[in-house]
């Protein structure tokens, strides 16, 4: 049955850009819509608007944004909730909203609800955007129009009618615990580590919320290697793949002077090809592939477009992909390579960039890290830290976890310190790594930031 967005009376959860993307488009659609908000003033969330939302709130809803501890009269006559993936599940307003008998969503339900085009989706710990945008990137290389969406910036409903032949989406754990009819072509868990435990209340939790991914996923692109990534049900169809020699999938042959990406033991490029840094980014490209692979194998696609995705020819084009900013990127080499990474707010981001680069780094690995843990277990860290790592230099709230991981961590009041320290110690074939393992909101306005204020540092410590 086709879902009819007019039959429906709507309340927007919080109003950050995703939830502004929720009423637009609830709007256009001729649906009642009402909002509400945690920030304490309407007035101050409105400020936060852009001009043209601005006036889109104050023509069709009267500037009506409910900000004090809602009633349940709030939600008469309201049939859907659709929640703003920053706002938990757990907020006295969602329950409110349920004992009234309101549905809770997400804004990527919605869009499942109405979606008829191909979708791929991709989810983890680390590595999804980079994933997402080297996917549409591919895609389009071959022709085949795709757009990235969902967590990556664009939302998800803003893609509806647009010409796209495939729809990219990059998904989060806050949004899958609210999404339960999205249909993949297929789909991935690139890996799994703690993250948002503050959030989640615990590891297994966050599982649970990325796993249902796969829950109408036609097929699963499965690290081989990895822990917990896998679908717990044996009926979806798995491609894998990994780092070492695989008959089936991909896998990596060859001596280490010239090793060769293979998909069922058929080269398909050398890994120097692969420009972007750390073994760990090669998997991503195997996770890549193996979505455009899929996608061919659909028939979604095959009644929607003419191409035919050749994962021989996709690989043609890995090489002119650009990643995304603060993603394991070298921003400087003077002898000594600085590589920011402010993007791995996480400890399993670190510890992928730290077994990535090892092994291609001729001298000492310097690490500053620190910010804001969120809950995560900065120990974990430590058998890494001792096999990769000559010194860190730890800023931010909880710099001081970061003593008890690695016994050579020196506490630095700022990230210009930090970034002085590491460049005195480190000589030629040494590389400078900026992987937090944290959040930034402690020092800066976010991860962007942070990666702005080393890249600055950097060059002011250069050029000194």
């Amino acid at each position: 049955m086709t879902y009819n967005v007019r039959e429906h009376s709507y309340v927007v959860g919080g109003l950050g850009i995703t939830g502004q993307a929720c009423v637009r488009f609830l709007l256009q659609q001729g649906a009642s819509v009402k909002a509400f908000d945690t920030r304490p003033t309407a007035s101050s969330i409105m400020a936060s608007m852009p001009e043209a939302m601005q006036k889109i709130m104050q023509a069709s809803m009267k500037g009506n944004i409910e900000t004090a501890p809602l009633s349940a009269a709030f939600f008469d006559n309201v049939d859907t909730l659709v929640l703003s993936p920053g706002l938990s599940p757990d907020i006295e307003q969602v329950k409110l909203a349920k004992q009234c008998g309101v549905e809770v969503i997400g804004d990527i339900e919605l869009f499942a609800r109405l979606n008829t085009k191909p979708v791929l989706g991709i989810t983890g710990s680390n590595g999804k955007t980079t994933v997402t945008l080297l996917t549409t990137h591919l895609l389009n290389s071959l022709g085949v129009k795709a757009i990235a969406a969902g967590n990556v910036g664009l939302p998800a409903l803003d893609t509806l009618g647009t010409d796209a032949d495939v729809i990219v989406l990059e998904l989060s754990s806050f949004q899958l615990e609210t999404t339960s009819s999205l249909s993949l072509c297929a789909a991935t868990i690139l890996n799994l580590s703690d993250d948002h435990l503050d959030r989640h209340g615990s590891f297994e939790h966050y599982g649970l919320a990325k796993h249902r991914i796969f829950d109408n996923a036609s097929q699963a692109i499965v690290w081989r290697d990895g822990h917990h990534v896998a679908p717990r049900s044996s009926s979806v169809p798995q491609l894998q793949y990994g780092l070492g020699e695989a008959q089936e999938g991909f896998g990596v042959s060859g001596s280490s002077k010239e090793q060769q990406l293979t998909f069922n033991e058929k080269p398909l490029c050398s890994l120097s090809s692969i420009h972007l840094a750390g073994t760990h980014n090669v998997l991503n490209v195997m996770a890549s592939l193996g979505l455009c692979h899929a996608l061919n194998k659909s028939h979604a696609l095959n009644k929607s477009h003419a191409l035919d995705v050749s994962i021989e020819t996709a690989a043609k084009h890995i090489g002119s992909f650009t990643s995304a900013p603060h993603r394991c990127i070298e921003i400087a080499n003077n002898g000594v390579r600085f590589i920011d990474d402010s993007k791995a707010t996480n400890v399993g981001a670190t510890i992928a960039a730290l077994e990535g680069l090892a092994p291609v780094t001729q001298g000492k690995l310097i690490l500053i890290a620190g910010g804001d843990a969120k809950g995560g277990d900065i120990n974990a860290l430590s058998p890494y830290l001792n096999q990769f790592v000559s010194h860190v230099f730890a800023i931010g709230k909880d710099a001081a976890l970061f003593t008890t991981a690695f016994t050579n961590t020196v506490i630095c009041s700022s990230l210009n310190e930090a970034v002085q320290r590491a460049y005195k110690v480190a000589k030629s074939g040494d590389v400078v790594l900026l992987s937090p393992a944290c959040a930034s909101i402690d020092m800066f306005n976010n991860y962007m930031h942070r990666g702005d204020v080393f890249k600055q540092a950097v060059e002011e410590v250069i050029a000194a």
